[in-house]
């Protein structure tokens, strides 16, 4: 009886052709089963890439992964688009890129950053500009006592 169990199973196995292996509680088909995609957006790609090779601190690779983005991705990631440039001492291009944003539009991180990259261009009017227009609209800033220290030291250096 059980020599006929097993011949009825392999030809039906064979008949209908189930072509089905399990490894682990998984099965696999050769007929596909319908899922819901989720496509990735090409600008995401990139912004992605970009974060990754920014925290592995490899700013080539991400500035030219940010420079692929569409213009609400990048604004996404201003700042470290920003901050590559100033990582590599490119302080002309980081402030290239923040020229086309006024102050309202940026965080306080970014326009903090936008003062230093003035600072070190030695455009000193334009960072005291950005350190008191922090300072005036950011009255509850943990970051206060750091930008009046800022804005000192400016003034000192204009002084001479």
């Amino acid at each position: 009886m059980n020599r006929y169990i097993c011949i009825y199973i392999l030809v039906c196995i064979n008949i209908f052709s189930f072509e089905i292996f399990w490894d682990l509680g998984v099965g696999i088909s050769p007929y596909s089963v319908k899922s819901p995609k989720n496509e990735i957006n090409i600008s995401t790609f990139h912004r992605l890439e970009g974060i990754k090779k920014y925290f592995s601190m490899d700013y080539e690779s991400a500035i030219y992964q940010f420079s692929q983005l569409d213009e609400n991705d990048k604004m996404i990631v201003l700042y470290e688009y920003t901050d590559c440039y100033y990582l590599l001492n490119k302080f002309s291009d980081a402030i290239n890129i923040l020229k086309n944003y006024d102050n309202y539009e940026l965080s306080e991180n970014i326009i903090y950053l936008k003062s230093k990259i003035h600072f070190k261009l030695s455009d000193y009017e334009e960072s005291l500009i950005d350190l008191e227009y922090l300072l005036n609209n950011y009255k509850d800033s943990e970051y206060s006592d750091i930008l009046k220290f800022e804005i000192q030291k400016i003034n000192l250096l204009k002084d001479e």
